[in-house]
């Protein structure tokens, strides 16, 4: 990899290939004259340096990577928005491009014009784009530009489907991946960018011949490594669709989330949130790849916890090993850990 050279050594150089004493004067013509341009040339030094990190994949970064992996056909997805659904109450009319606010200061509106009797369904879009419009039950019960009859909002189901920009890191795994594993004629790899390509698309594996010859099942995630929402999971498929060979039978699914419940004692204190995390950290790295989890593997985790010492008596919904099939993905639910006394 080119390195730029610093102003002090290419005014060094200079000096040596004019054979001028007064060159290294400082004060004089000769001096100045050198020194000026080694400035001038040291930031070309830097402008080369950039160039060739800018060329290459694996140093390449923003705008430079997204003309390097477009060159290969891998595209940056671009961030999407949440949409939803919230119930007005009152009796007025909703118009379209009407403002609804969740308590973190996230802004919808209103998809289309809707008459309000009582109460009414009204479908909703993020007006900006990325994970910050996904927000839970009844997030959504501001109405910052007051509509006239309307009196309240509340969204009873979760707005989601709203996805950041691909960031560097991960474009630049799957630019990586399409050119060292190259997919041809519909196999497995195919199938595995196909899915990978659309966006909110956070992890994907590809069964073939799931149900005999001829057919594929592409399991997918949300770019959040959780259960892909339906809108999602047909986007893919109609972008499959699209693209498959000619015979071939595709699924297109998501997982469903199997809880797991964690109960045992632990000798010390530990930071539940802090080991619930470390434990969605762990699971959310091999995403779909995970067979099972066992007491050793959560254990491992636990006693990596600031303050714990020891534990005793761990289990997983009440055994000490969770299986997953191919259908699910795991969900950390309750956890309930009795804390014992150091002994002394």
């Amino acid at each position: 990899m080119y390195r730029a050279r610093g102003q002090a050594d290419i005014l060094r150089d200079l000096q040596e290939r004019s054979k001028t004493p007064a060159s290294k004067i400082e004060g004089t013509f000769e001096y100045d004259v050198l020194a000026s341009n080694s400035i001038e040339f040291g930031k070309v030094e830097v402008e080369l340096e950039e160039a060739y990190r800018a060329v290459f994949a694996e140093s390449s970064w923003g705008e430079y990577l997204t003309m390097r992996a477009a060159e290969h056909g891998v595209l940056r997805k671009t961030a999407t928005k949440a949409r939803g659904v919230v119930t007005v109450t009152g009796s007025g009319r909703v118009l379209a491009g009407s403002i609804f606010q969740s308590e973190t200061g996230a802004r919808y509106q209103a998809l289309k014009s809707t008459e309000v009797v009582k109460s009414a369904a009204v479908e909703v879009e993020a007006l900006t784009a990325g994970s910050a419009g996904n927000v839970g039950k009844r997030a959504i019960n501001k109405i910052p530009m007051s509509i006239p009859g309307i009196s309240g909002v509340s969204n009873e189901e979760e707005v989601r489907g709203g996805y950041d920009e691909e960031s560097d890191d991960e474009l630049k795994m799957r630019y990586l991946l399409y050119v060292r594993t190259p997919s041809t004629s519909g196999n497995k790899r195919h199938y595995y960018n196909w899915a990978m390509s659309v966006p909110g698309v956070g992890a994907c594996m590809v069964v073939p011949l799931w149900q005999g010859a001829g057919t594929v099942k592409v399991l997918i995630l949300d770019a959040q490594r959780k259960t892909a929402p339906s809108e999602l999971i047909e986007k893919v498929r109609t972008y499959i669709e699209d693209v498959r060979p000619i015979g071939a039978t595709v699924t297109v699914t998501s997982p469903a989330p199997k809880t797991v419940r964690i109960t045992g004692s632990i000798v010390g204190h530990c930071d539940a949130p802090r080991f619930i995390a470390d434990l969605n950290d762990y699971l959310m790295k091999r995403e779909l790849a995970i067979k099972s989890l066992s007491v050793a593997q959560v254990g491992d985790i636990l006693m990596n916890q600031q303050g714990v010492a020891d534990y005793e008596d761990l289990l997983l919904n009440g055994a000490s090993k969770v299986l997953v099939s191919n259908d699910e993905i795991l969900s950390i639910g309750e956890v309930t850990l009795h804390e014992l006394p150091v002994s002394p």
